[in-house]
């Protein structure tokens, strides 16, 4: 997008906001610093997309007569998508006067969702278009995609340029025309169910969140130290000694609930099992996986800092192999749309296997000397075991950066970066690195989410919010040193929200509008980079998520519409507003 154009949308939408009720408004920290950049219409969507040319004058929608219809018969991502829009259309309990009084040229009669594939694909890809174009018109509108899964993303958009005028009529601007596409293929989330267990609705919620916020992978971290939450049918002592409790797990039958309330809203859901490192859980469920650590010729001696008594899976017993094919077969076989399995190979220190005299004789029999020797072997052998049951990889840097020589076609995820780790370089090294040694990557570093800094950014006289300017004013190629092909092969960035502090009780509002605001940078052109413009749109779009039942948090100070003020009892015990109980 030019900065003309983005420039002519503002103008656009601040007329609309100039003439209707305001539903929200944010405002200063402190009355010297006041805020600079374009107030937003109520109807501004969010991600912006890459193209929006609307009118000044409005249409009007009957909620009685009004209806969404797709050429595509019987295809569940499109019908369960119409139907679970409608409340989002018209929010229960708030008043909308019927437009009968205006002429019938004013009236938003109908949108068809034309998709140009016949097939009702069953579970979104990597490699799927995901742009879908919007027009309205003489009081017709029309979605039109490549696909069901850009056919959503064109379906939020719409829902999320209607609103309820200040005499309460529903409406939309009388002529619009919108082509968007992501700029990015994998904009992923990645929640953490072991360190804290993450109830199934809460779940569900953000996944909701996700799909309004066009983000399109659920990475899932279902193992670590603390717990294993998973239920496997072959090897249910996972969880028997695993888990927190026998309450704390995810049956079979609520792992394939999540999978399918993702897929509906175009979101894949891809697990992460991680080892030989943070398996102190499978450690309970199979104690003899793992390495018994010496200090000094005893043995089962913790030397804390460097090691526990008992940790990390000892990668030369063959039976350690013989479990993983047979435990990731099943996950596989679970997760069965899905091709990526995350391995994780993370945060490996090889203190306690050096220290063990068993693996010491392994080294020397096998012409090996060192840790990295020993993650290539246990590299090698997992992810050979991933390639024999039909699976795609995804890592975490570590044994990349440590020297381990990953085949072509591995994931790497990037999280390495100064900010993190003192003695690191960037983010920017590690991505540019691996992309240019042919390897598609996925950045995390710059966006840890579970880490929060209180306080404003000043920029000459004005003050904005720390932790929204810190996470939007990211790009992901800054500083990037690769040639084209190599940029190719970034394909997108997730958010991160590990779980150490964070459990049910506080992920939404810890993560949204939060997330919202990088999911921008990974959806919209690299010209939408003006963060004091953004946080007014972005403020509009954080009442949009309250008003849809996410409890997520203020960005500036200022007011969200009915929200807070004067809200019926009626309205805090409906399901919309039910997190507040």
């Amino acid at each position: 997008m030019s900065h003309t154009l983005h420039f002519f949308i503002s103008i656009v939408l601040c007329f609309v906001i100039g003439i209707h009720r305001v539903q929200s408004e944010i405002t200063y920290i402190e009355a010297r610093y006041p805020l600079r950049g374009t107030p937003s219409a109520p109807n501004a969507p969010w991600p912006q997309p890459q193209y929006l040319n609307a009118s000044l004058n409005l249409t009007y929608i009957d909620p009685d007569f009004f209806i969404v219809y797709s050429n595509l018969r019987n295809c569940d991502v499109i019908d369960k998508a119409i139907e679970r829009y409608q409340p989002l259309f018209y929010p229960p309990k708030l008043t909308i006067r019927s437009p009968d009084t205006f002429d019938d040229s004013r009236v938003l009669i109908s949108v068809l969702i034309e998709i140009r594939s016949k097939k009702c694909d069953v579970y979104p890809d990597l490699h799927d278009d995901q742009s879908y174009n919007i027009t309205i018109e003489n009081a017709y509108g029309k979605i039109t995609a490549e696909n069901v899964w850009g056919a959503l993303n064109g379906l939020e958009t719409f829902s999320q340029l209607l609103f309820i005028t200040d005499d309460d009529y529903l409406a939309i601007n009388a002529s619009v025309t919108i082509r968007d596409w992501p700029r990015f293929p994998y904009r992923g989330l990645l929640l953490d169910s072991s360190r804290h267990f993450l109830p199934v609705p809460i779940l569900k919620q953000q996944i909701d969140a996700m799909s309004y916020n066009k983000y399109n992978v659920f990475h899932w971290h279902l193992s670590d130290d603390q717990s294993w939450p998973f239920v496997s049918k072959k090897f249910p002592q996972l969880t028997e000694k695993g888990a927190f409790s026998p309450d704390h797990v995810y049956t079979p039958e609520e792992v394939q609930d999540i999978i399918e309330h993702a897929r509906l809203r175009g979101i894949r859901t891809i697990p992460e099992f991680d080892s030989p490192g943070h398996v102190a859980a499978l450690g309970r469920a199979f104690p003899e996986f793992l390495t018994d650590c010496y200090n000094g010729s005893t043995p089962n001696q913790a030397i804390y800092s460097k090691h526990a008594a008992r940790e990390i899976i000892d990668v030369t017993k063959d039976e350690v192999y013989k479990f993983m094919k047979e435990f990731l077969q099943e996950v596989k076989d679970t997760f069965k749309y899905e091709p990526y399995i995350h391995l994780g190979m993370d945060e490996v220190t090889p203190a306690c296997w050096l220290s063990n005299p068993n693996i010491q004789k392994f080294l020397k029999d096998n012409n090996m000397t060192n840790g990295t020797d020993l993650m290539t072997h246990y590299s090698n052998k997992i992810l050979g075991i991933a390639k024999s049951i039909g699976a795609k990889s995804m890592v975490w840097q570590d044994p990349w950066d440590d020297g381990v020589k990953l085949p072509l076609g591995t994931v790497i995820g990037i999280w390495k970066d100064t900010s993190l780790l003192p003695d690191s370089p960037p983010w920017s090294y590690f991505l540019s690195k691996a992309t240019s040694e042919g390897y598609d990557t996925v950045l995390s570093a710059p966006f840890y989410l579970n880490m929060i800094k209180y306080g404003k950014y000043e920029t000459n006289d004005s003050v904005m919010n720390l932790e929204f300017f810190r996470w939007y004013n990211i790009d992901l190629f800054a500083n990037f040193t690769g040639d084209d092909a190599a940029r190719k092969r970034l394909i997108g960035a997730e958010t991160t929200l590990w779980g150490e502090f964070v459990d049910g009780t506080n992920s939404l509002s810890r993560l949204w509008v939060r997330a919202s605001g990088v999911a921008e940078r990974l959806w919209s052109s690299i010209d939408v980079n003006n963060p004091e413009d953004a946080q007014f749109r972005l403020d509009v779009h954080r009442c949009r998520m309250l008003r849809r039942g996410i409890p997520a948090a203020p960005i500036l100070n200022g007011y969200c519409g009915p929200y807070e003020a004067g809200m019926k009892q009626s309205m805090v015990n409906d399901p919309i507003f039910s997190y507040i109980d």
